[in-house]
């Protein structure tokens, strides 16, 4: 079953502000990046509804980046909301193989920055990099499945 990767985004978060971890929203993306990839490459399937597009500085949900925003380079405050202001997450104890991939890329790449995140996914083994190449402006699964670079 497909989630909101507003919801994905606020499980780490979650994490995030319950280890006082700063997270910006390039960091954000990134690591909701890693833990989609983590999830196809241990089921095959794509956890969230948004594909992850090409852009500059590495993928990109368009409704993660218009959400966050507002915080610009600083660290995020608090949590996605729907349109009646109310912060969801994503049930982990329903899918615990999404739960031990947010855990897998938290515990993982938690300590890095946005900038080096962004590095990260334009290594030539990545998915990011293999669309990019292609002039794509998507992510395919099938490149995030074959990506090397968590």
């Amino acid at each position: 079953m497909k989630a909101s990767a507003q919801n994905l985004c606020n499980n780490i978060l979650s994490r995030a502000h319950k280890e006082k971890v700063d997270v910006t929203p390039m960091k954000l993306q990134k690591l909701l990046y890693y833990v989609c990839v983590k999830y196809v490459k241990e089921t095959g399937v794509f956890p969230i509804y948004e594909r992850f597009e090409v852009w500059k500085y590495g993928p990109v949900i368009p409704s993660v980046y218009s959400e966050f925003k507002p915080f610009g380079a600083s660290p995020i405050k608090g949590y996605a909301c729907n349109a009646k202001k109310k912060s969801m997450m994503i049930d982990e104890n329903a899918n615990p193989t999404l739960k031990a991939c947010i855990d897998f890329v938290w515990d993982k790449l938690k300590t890095y920055n946005g900038i080096d995140l962004a590095k990260r996914t334009h290594q030539p083994n990545g998915g990011w990099y293999s669309a990019y190449q292609k002039e794509s402006e998507i992510i395919s699964t099938e490149e995030m499945k074959n990506d090397g670079t968590i």
